[in-house]
């Protein structure tokens, strides 16, 4: 399971979502998300059904959640 997602909508990225204890945070890199900065959620998914929620951008039906690894530590 991957504790972050860059969350992008039609190509464009418009914020992450963090995995902590208490659930996923979304921090924006849009303007327009602005409302949802810092918002917990129970499950990425979720956090990614608000931003579209929000988005209200009827052409833009194509999002993804890209997980993103930490580079393994060198031994």
């Amino acid at each position: 399971m991957s504790h972050a997602y860059l969350i992008e909508i039609e190509q464009d990225t418009v914020g992450l979502i963090v995995r902590e204890a208490e659930g996923y945070r979304f921090y924006a890199t849009r303007r327009s998300l602005s409302a949802l900065q810092s918002n917990l959620f129970c499950t990425a998914t979720e956090a990614r059904d608000a931003i579209m929620a929000l988005q209200d951008r009827p052409e833009a039906k194509q999002s993804s959640m890209t997980p993103l690894h930490r580079a393994a530590a060198a031994e």
